[in-house]
């Protein structure tokens, strides 16, 4: 009788243990069109009118080049791209290890990864780099990558007012 009383309160714990353990795993869940669109004008919309110009996404291509241009050069070059993802795996990876310490490291570490996260540059991946790179010397100047931005700009403003709200963000195209 004891053996099986046992038994029953460990299954009971394990219940209420998953029971506890469920909301932190829902709460991982892939984004919403509409939070990802909330994220992505809270990232662009510098002056908090709600909606995205054409001069608030050139600026930030901008910010974003500066960033991938280690040399300075004026131009990004794949090993460019590939070094500054480097860093931002190298960053996650110190982050990953201090997660599950407290104070100045864990502080520390997700700085870091902020500072090094690579901001969205059009031509970052392989095939877009290429697509990109319309004078085909190996790398991206600022006018190619601002030429692009201004493409997919006016592809995301579905209705032609020349500006992106929410629901331009969220739909098809």
């Amino acid at each position: 009788m004891r053996k099986n009383t046992l038994i029953l309160g460990a299954v009971a714990a394990s219940i209420a243990l998953t029971g506890l353990a469920a909301p932190t795993f829902a709460a991982r869940q892939k984004p919403t069109p509409e939070q990802r669109a909330e994220w992505m004008m809270k990232r662009l919309d510098t002056n908090g009118d709600k909606k995205v110009s054409l001069e608030e996404v050139q600026a930030r291509t901008s910010e974003a080049f500066k960033t991938f241009d280690a040399d300075g050069n004026g131009q990004v070059t794949r090993d460019e791209i590939k070094a500054k993802r480097q860093a931002f795996r190298e960053a996650r990876k110190e982050w990953r290890a201090a997660r599950d310490k407290t104070g100045e490291d864990k502080i520390a570490a997700m700085e870091k990864i902020r500072e090094m996260r690579p901001a969205m540059l059009p031509g970052m991946r392989p095939r877009a780099f290429k697509r990109v790179d319309t004078d085909s010397n190996g790398s991206l100047s600022l006018a190619e990558v601002t030429e692009q931005a201004g493409k997919m700009f006016k592809r995301r403003d579905a209705n032609g007012d020349g500006f992106i709200d929410a629901t331009d963000f969220t739909r098809k195209i």
